[in-house]
């Protein structure tokens, strides 16, 4: 109960109004909103293939996070039910969007743990250098995981796009996934009646660059608590109009 007590006394809400506080709690935000709009998307593709002159059997497949698209499946041929066959697609972005979750998890995780350490231990953070030392260092390897998972599910994002839409993901002019799409684009047999919506990964993929982006400008703040920022900062002894202490005379004090 003592401990406790003493840690509640220690709480300074005034680090917020501190670059590395107030940019924490916003890193904290961004995080969320950058894995919450990539887990939490769901949507569903349909096109028409042209039987006869009076009939066209749809076709839906939905798709999500994890976005194995490999596993998405659908039944060919589509007029000729009698020997129906599973037709995936054909590719997906399953590993760049689950690292770039991941990444969005463990910043979230850290930038709690950093705001409980600034808010409670804030003068034990201010005394000791290597905690100093090790959040700085842990920021740049954060930053370096934002750019890197940020690019990877921008690539990634951009073969969802590719992979969903059954005419630019290899359902159309083959004849070898739908024996009735051949050459579709020359004699209309299938049509594309709706791709996913596609909203939200784009805003999780912009989240990911902003997220990026404070973290840069937040190593300048963090770089500045440092003991290499303060050494360099601090006036050489014997500088005009301050004294030093090799200049000091026992004498005279």
């Amino acid at each position: 109960m003592e401990a406790a007590g003493q840690i509640a006394s220690n709480f300074n809400a005034g680090v917020f109004k501190e670059p590395r506080g107030f940019l924490k709690l916003i890193q904290f935000v961004l995080s969320i909103f950058a894995f919450a709009t990539t887990t939490s998307f769901t949507s569903s593709s349909t096109f028409n293939v042209k039987c006869n002159e009076t009939y066209s059997a749809s076709i839906t497949f939905e798709y999500g996070y994890p976005f194995d698209l490999e596993s998405v499946c659908v039944k060919s041929p589509a007029c000729n039910k009698t020997n129906p066959q599973d037709v995936c697609l054909l590719a997906g972005a399953q590993s760049s969007s689950q690292f770039y979750v991941f990444v969005g998890v463990i910043v979230m995780l850290y930038c709690m743990a950093a705001l409980v350490l600034y808010i409670f231990f804030d003068e034990l953070y201010r005394k000791n250098n290597r905690i100093i030392v090790g959040d700085f260092v842990v920021s740049i390897v954060l930053t370096l995981l934002w750019l890197i998972s940020a690019s990877a599910w921008a690539s990634g994002l951009s073969d969802v796009k590719e992979y969903t839409d059954p005419a630019e993901g290899g359902f159309f002019d083959n004849g070898s996934f739908f024996p009735e799409c051949k050459d579709a684009s020359k004699t209309g047999s299938c049509t594309v009646v709706n791709v996913g919506n596609y909203g939200s990964l784009n805003a999780s993929v912009i989240f990911g660059f902003l997220n990026m982006m404070v973290w840069v400008g937040n190593l300048w703040f963090l770089y500045k608590e440092t003991p290499w920022f303060k050494v360099q900062s601090k006036p050489p002894a014997g500088t005009p109009g301050i004294p030093s202490d090799l200049d000091l005379d026992p004498q005279k004090v």
